[in-house]
Order: C-alpha cells, then sequence, then structure tokens
C-alpha cells in the first residue's frame, strides 16, 4: 500500500511548490523560429552538481533540452531563475505548467547527457538559447531527491562552437 501512496504524496507535494508564472508577452513563434532552421553552430556541454559531502553528480541519463531565448521564454526563466540568465533551481522548486503556451512547447531540441554529464547540439541555427537539465539524487534510505535544474542562456553566432558547463 506504502508503494502507492508515496509517489501520490510526492506529486502533490511537487504541485503544492509549484510557483504560477505569469506571462505578460505573449508567446510568437516567428521570433523563434530559427530553431527550426539547420545551421552549422553547435552547443556542446557538461551539467553536473556537487553534493555537500564534495562527490559530484552528473546529468547522465537526463534529457537536455534547447529552447530559443524569445520575450516569452526570458520572461518564463527570469520567473523561475530569478535571472534572465538562467541559474540552479532545487528539486522541489518547480514552475506550474498552467497557463503555457502550447506551441512553446514544441519549439525545442533535446538531446541526453552521456554518462559522464556531457551533450552535444549540432547543425543549430545562429541564434540565443536556453540549454536545460536536471541533475538529481538520492541519498541513503531518503525518498526526496536531491539536486534540480539548471539553465543557461547561450548565444550563438552562425558557424561559432560552444562549451557551456551548467553546475
Amino acid at each position: 500500500m506504502m508503494k502507492f501512496v508515496l509517489p501520490i504524496a510526492l506529486a502533490l507535494v511537487a504541485s503544492a511548490c509549484a510557483r504560477e508564472i505569469v506571462s505578460t508577452v505573449p508567446f510568437n513563434s516567428d521570433e523563434v523560429s530559427f530553431i527550426r532552421k539547420t545551421g552549422n553552430a553547435e552547443i556542446s556541454g557538461q551539467a553536473f552538481m556537487r553534493q555537500n559531502g564534495g562527490g559530484v553528480v552528473t546529468c547522465a541519463g537526463q534529457v537536455v533540452q534547447l529552447i530559443p531565448a524569445g520575450k516569452y521564454a526570458r520572461e518564463r526563466f527570469t520567473g523561475i531563475y530569478g535571472n534572465e540568465m538562467g541559474g540552479k533551481i532545487g528539486v522541489l522548486q518547480s514552475a506550474s505548467q498552467n497557463g503555457l503556451d502550447p506551441q512553446y512547447l514544441t519549439m525545442t531540441k533535446s538531446e541526453s547527457c552521456d554518462a559522464e554529464g556531457d551533450f552535444v547540439f549540432n547543425n543549430i541555427a545562429a541564434g540565443s538559447y536556453y540549454v536545460i537539465t536536471a541533475v538529481t539524487w538520492t541519498v541513503g534510505n531518503q525518498i526526496i531527491p536531491e539536486g534540480g535544474a539548471l539553465a543557461k542562456l547561450v548565444d550563438i553566432k552562425d558557424g561559432q562552437k560552444v562549451r557551456v558547463l551548467l553546475n
């Protein structure tokens, strides 16, 4: 019985902690249409967090998203991370998906972190993007994971290769 109740309880706690991000700027797909174009730029990087005891945990196996940084996304990321440049939030500091423009969710690219926490987005068009992923872990018999989400604003020019560290 407990194995069924616990996931539901955790989901309720997480949803109760989700902040409502109110957008004052409408989503404009034309502004971020560059995400759908093939280019010759590359964003690579690594994501990790350091535990209190000094150990390092990577984003191994996690999805990494590339989100074009239009006005809508910039306002949203500022509300979530407290800074337009991105940052770090804890596991239980999620943002509500209520009122999120559904087209916004389709204008992304996704890759996965490898075992070392490395990722690469090849053949992307020039523009400004948010790179986001999660780094989470559990300690001992704890049920609630530790870690959180990481995001960084990256500007890239045609033909440029940029390496970013999310930590």
